[in-house]
């Protein structure tokens, strides 16, 4: 179990890379609002998330989430290598990352998408927009075979 409670072993969930707790309990809550009940495993910062990724790629008993959402602009380690290490692990490469990121870059945009992001989500001001999100993560769960 990991320190947040979600199981790491035969269950499905979703982990979330983001430095800012507001902004994760908007992920929550867009996942809330469109009916995602899948379990939820946060890390704060880049290094974390990479501990994490690691873990999961040598523990054959590990389970990687259903789907990853990472913000571009985590301490430590960006999510640009993240994203990295997520496209050339063997456990972890299929995994859809959804980018979500402050940034309104088309060079942001496009890089995430060069390095494998599966979607990319300009986090908005406004939290109908935000709530926008769930519809995205139930889009690409239902893409996952």
């Amino acid at each position: 179990m990991s320190a947040n409670g979600v199981h790491l072993r035969g269950q499905v969930f979703l982990l979330v890379a983001e430095d800012n707790p507001a902004d994760v309990g908007l992920i929550r809550l867009a996942m809330k609002e469109h009916g995602i009940q899948t379990g939820v495993h946060v890390v704060s910062d880049g290094e974390a998330a990479v501990r994490f990724i690691d873990m999961v790629e040598t523990d054959p008993a590990a389970t990687c989430p259903v789907l990853a959402i990472l913000d571009l602009n985590l301490p430590r380690v960006g999510g640009g290598e993240i994203l990295r290490r997520v496209r050339v692990s063997t456990k972890w490469r299929d995994v859809p990352v959804i980018v979500v990121s402050s940034s309104l870059s088309p060079r942001d945009r496009k890089d995430a998408i060069q390095l494998g992001a599966s979607a990319y989500f300009a986090k908005p001001s406004d939290l109908e927009e935000f709530l926008r999100l769930g519809a995205l993560i139930n889009q690409m769960l239902a893409l996952k075979p």
